[in-house]
């Protein structure tokens, strides 16, 4: 089983993986997967939305601060490369090659995740192709809400995608804060601008693009916490301690309210963080975020992120047709072969599209078999 699992690990140099960063990564994708929209979607789909109410409700919307953690996680993995050059000396980063990885590793998934929920609409939901081709454009431009000021018609998920897009823009810039030399300055210029966009993504203004500033919080976050790593800031006191409060605070988090409210949302930003800078240092929570199976999951998190909706939609039909009396037993049973049936589809795509794209310069061997067909031919 070990050795199978091995297949899907994802494809990074030996000297730059983090095991624990794929570990985060099962914590967010569980956070917002399992907790939220198969619960949800469960309650909706199954039992008009008569199975859960009121506080419990609000407690599974919670799941979306594993988007959070998605964000914080990129403004950290991408932060790592930047801060080194400016702040150790480091390797210069090349921008021109920062940003051809960042096509060819993510676009291809996404492109195809689009056809294949594009397709399904036309042909199993009666879309209307010529009215939908827009949308699947806008969408594949990563700037359906700039056309339509509105989550993708295609492919719901892609809303935050278009986010994670405008910030892998943004990033080289946003980096230049690494060179503020001094620590002294460095710290308070990063927790003004946290607070600053905390802020005023409660402020009410409505922005249609670009819609990183509502979420830029986040991004800063990872590239603090990044900082604090660089630098070897580590955690006072003992690590037990550590370990204990970041098993507590990834099962009490849902639990704080905090949609549309803004203290409870800088309380859980703060809480976020801490499980974060706890999951990197401290080895007790490292050792279990490392376990092989959570790293093999969280490292699969892309493609699952992309299909999870395409798979509970394609099952949906065919689940309704089961009849289970305890409206308990049938959540978790239905939960379940969701779940499972999520996983195993992610699998698939996973290991024929976004595992490959993951080895550096996939493109070029493809370019060079082209241009050898190509002589043969001649």
């Amino acid at each position: 089983m070990s050795a199978f699992l091995e297949k899907f690990r994802r494809i990074t140099s030996a000297d730059s993986y983090m095991p624990e960063i794929d570990g985060l990564r099962f914590i967010a994708i569980f956070w917002v997967v399992a907790w939220m929209h198969t619960a949800n979607f469960v309650n909706v789909k199954f039992y008009n939305s008569k199975l859960f109410s009121g506080y419990i409700v609000r407690v599974i919307l919670e799941g979306n601060q594993g988007v959070s953690l998605f964000f914080m996680i990129s403004g950290f993995i991408l932060g790592i490369p930047f801060a080194r050059q400016y702040l150790k000396g480091e390797k210069k980063v090349s921008l021109k090659n920062y940003y051809v990885r960042r096509l060819t590793r993510l676009e291809p998934p996404y492109l195809a995740a689009l056809i294949i929920a594009f397709t399904g609409l036309v042909v199993f939901k009666n879309y209307q192709f010529g009215a939908l081709l827009p949308h699947l454009g806008a969408s594949a431009l990563y700037a359906h809400r700039f056309f339509y000021d509105s989550n993708s018609t295609v492919l719901g998920v892609a809303w935050s995608l278009e986010i994670e897009a405008q910030f892998y823009v943004l990033a080289p810039f946003l980096a230049l804060l690494y060179k503020i030399k001094k620590p002294v300055w460095r710290y308070p210029v990063f927790i003004i601008l946290i607070i600053f966009f905390t802020v005023f993504a409660f402020s009410g203004i409505h922005i249609r693009f670009p819609v990183i500033i509502k979420f830029l919080e986040w991004f800063l976050t990872g590239m603090f916490l990044c900082d604090l790593y660089v630098n070897k800031i580590s955690l006072p006191g003992k690590k037990n301690g550590w370990y204990i409060a970041g098993i507590s605070i990834f099962i009490l988090l849902p639990f704080i309210l905090s949609i549309h409210v803004f203290i409870p949302s800088l309380i859980k930003l703060l809480l976020l963080a801490l499980l974060f800078y706890i999951g990197i240092t401290n080895t007790p929570m490292k050792k279990i975020l490392s376990i092989q199976w959570i790293t093999i999951i969280g490292g699969m998190c892309y493609s699952i992120y992309l299909l999870q909706f395409i798979i509970m939609s394609g099952t949906s039909q065919i689940l309704g047709k089961l009849v289970i009396a305890n409206q308990w037993a049938g959540f978790l049973l239905f939960s379940a072969i969701i779940i499972l049936l999520v996983l195993g589809g992610s699998m698939i795509f996973y290991k024929l599209i976004e595992q490959p794209c993951m080895r550096r310069d996939w493109y070029k061997k493809i370019f060079r078999k082209e241009k050898k067909q190509i002589a043969i031919w001649k």
